[in-house]
């Protein structure tokens, strides 16, 4: 087993709790128990700018007023960041993948 294997395992043996409830609802109900993922407790830089931007916009509802179907403050969350990408370069297609790596040997 590599180092990098035993310090991802690391974290599941300082966390209280290192494990999730997963409920699914289709296409049928399905509940279970699953391993917390690695980003839970080193999320990437995306995922920290998604996560201070969402705190920043919820904060911007303080002090509305209950208009629609949701609180003001997930309204705004969802209006503010439908669409939003926050990583700089989308994901590789796996053919690129394998014809750059063709290319490399």
């Amino acid at each position: 087993m590599s180092s990098e294997k035993q310090s991802e395992y690391e974290y599941y043996l300082t966390d209280s709790k290192p494990f999730q409830l997963v409920v699914r609802s289709r296409p049928r109900r399905v509940v279970f128990f699953r391993a917390k993922p690695v980003t839970a407790y080193e999320p990437t830089t995306p995922q920290t700018i998604a996560r201070v931007v969402f705190g920043e916009v919820a904060r911007r509802a303080r002090g509305m007023r209950f208009v629609g179907m949701l609180p003001p403050a997930a309204e705004l969350v969802r209006n503010y960041m439908k669409g939003v990408k926050f990583s700089e370069s989308s994901r590789k297609p796996k053919w690129l993948k394998v014809l750059e790596l063709i290319v490399k040997s």
